[in-house]
């Protein structure tokens, strides 16, 4: 499982298309950086800590995805469904790989 976590990490070349568009969108793939350090952690207590760091990840989406779509539908602004996808995907990573190092860290 090590090692298929690692290889998230190549996505961040996706954040190439960034000079090639120049559409700031596609620095979000910079966020697979970090997949490449969680090959440092051992492999016996992997599936727990991402096991724990998912159940984080989905609880944001499932709080920030409703909070986006109560806000959209008061405002009236339809314009923000494109950012907040963004915002959407990236935070569910940050949040999940801040969640295996923290929880990596503690020894939990």
């Amino acid at each position: 499982m090590k090692n298929i976590l690692w290889y998230l990490g190549f996505l961040s070349l996706g954040s190439l298309l960034y000079f090639v568009e120049g559409k700031t969108v596609f620095l979000f793939f910079l966020s697979f950086i970090s997949y490449f350090s969680i090959y440092n952690i051992s492999d016996e207590r992997l599936d727990m800590i991402i096991g724990r760091a998912t159940q984080n990840a989905f609880m944001y989406m499932i709080f920030f995805g409703i909070g986006t779509i109560i806000y959209i539908y008061l405002t009236n602004n339809i314009d923000l469904f494109a950012p907040a996808f963004i915002f959407l995907f990236g935070g569910s990573l940050i949040v999940c790989l801040l969640s295996v190092f923290y929880y990596d860290g503690a020894g939990k």
